[in-house]
Protein backbone atom coordinates (compact mmCIF):
# COMPACT_ATOMS: atom_id res chain seq x y z
CA UNK A 1 0.00 0.00 0.00
CA UNK A 2 1.42 3.37 -0.92
CA UNK A 3 1.79 5.90 1.86
CA UNK A 4 -0.85 8.21 0.42
CA UNK A 5 -3.36 5.38 0.58
CA UNK A 6 -2.75 4.29 4.17
CA UNK A 7 -5.72 4.82 6.45
CA UNK A 8 -5.57 7.31 9.29
CA UNK A 9 -8.24 8.41 11.74
CA UNK A 10 -10.41 11.13 10.27
CA UNK A 11 -10.18 13.82 12.96
CA UNK A 12 -12.25 16.17 10.82
CA UNK A 13 -15.28 13.85 10.56
CA UNK A 14 -16.79 14.88 13.88
CA UNK A 15 -15.39 18.40 14.07
CA UNK A 16 -18.60 19.82 15.54
CA UNK A 17 -17.93 18.16 18.89
CA UNK A 18 -14.36 19.43 19.27
CA UNK A 19 -13.01 22.94 19.39
CA UNK A 20 -10.36 24.10 16.92
CA UNK A 21 -7.47 23.60 19.35
CA UNK A 22 -8.54 20.01 20.00
CA UNK A 23 -8.78 19.33 16.25
CA UNK A 24 -5.30 20.80 15.68
CA UNK A 25 -3.89 18.71 18.49
CA UNK A 26 -5.50 15.53 17.15
CA UNK A 27 -4.27 16.35 13.64
CA UNK A 28 -0.77 16.69 15.12
CA UNK A 29 -1.09 13.19 16.52
CA UNK A 30 -2.01 11.83 13.09
CA UNK A 31 0.89 13.71 11.47
CA UNK A 32 3.26 12.26 14.06
CA UNK A 33 2.04 8.73 13.45
CA UNK A 34 2.32 9.16 9.66
CA UNK A 35 5.97 10.30 9.80
CA UNK A 36 6.96 6.74 8.93
CA UNK A 37 5.77 7.51 5.42
CA UNK A 38 6.83 11.10 4.90
CA UNK A 39 9.62 12.84 6.79
CA UNK A 40 8.19 16.30 6.05
CA UNK A 41 5.28 15.48 8.37
CA UNK A 42 7.61 16.10 11.31
CA UNK A 43 7.51 19.81 10.51
CA UNK A 44 3.74 19.72 10.11
CA UNK A 45 3.48 17.92 13.45
CA UNK A 46 5.50 20.62 15.25
CA UNK A 47 3.59 23.43 13.53
CA UNK A 48 0.22 21.93 14.45
CA UNK A 49 1.27 21.55 18.07
CA UNK A 50 2.46 25.15 18.10
CA UNK A 51 -0.87 26.31 16.71
CA UNK A 52 -2.75 24.27 19.28
CA UNK A 53 -0.66 25.07 22.35
CA UNK A 54 1.39 28.16 21.46
CA UNK A 55 4.64 28.58 23.35
CA UNK A 56 3.70 25.67 25.62
CA UNK A 57 3.87 23.21 22.69
CA UNK A 58 7.24 21.85 23.73
CA UNK A 59 5.77 20.69 27.02
CA UNK A 60 2.63 19.10 25.59
CA UNK A 61 2.12 15.64 24.22
CA UNK A 62 -0.05 14.94 21.19
CA UNK A 63 -3.73 14.46 21.96
CA UNK A 64 -5.11 10.96 22.09
CA UNK A 65 -7.17 10.07 19.05
CA UNK A 66 -9.92 7.51 19.45
CA UNK A 67 -10.38 5.10 16.61
CA UNK A 68 -13.36 6.14 14.53
CA UNK A 69 -13.94 6.70 10.85
CA UNK A 70 -10.86 6.65 8.69
CA UNK A 71 -9.61 8.43 5.61
CA UNK A 72 -6.54 8.11 3.44
CA UNK A 73 -3.43 10.04 4.40
CA UNK A 74 -3.76 11.92 1.11
CA UNK A 75 -7.31 13.07 1.97
CA UNK A 76 -6.27 13.91 5.53
CA UNK A 77 -3.56 16.22 4.20
CA UNK A 78 -6.02 17.84 1.79
CA UNK A 79 -8.48 18.50 4.64
CA UNK A 80 -5.70 19.90 6.75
Amino acid sequence: VSCNKINVTNVFAEHKRDNNMEILCKAATIAREAQICHRYLEGIYHNLLSLAWGSRAGHKKPCPVAASSTTSLKNFLKEL
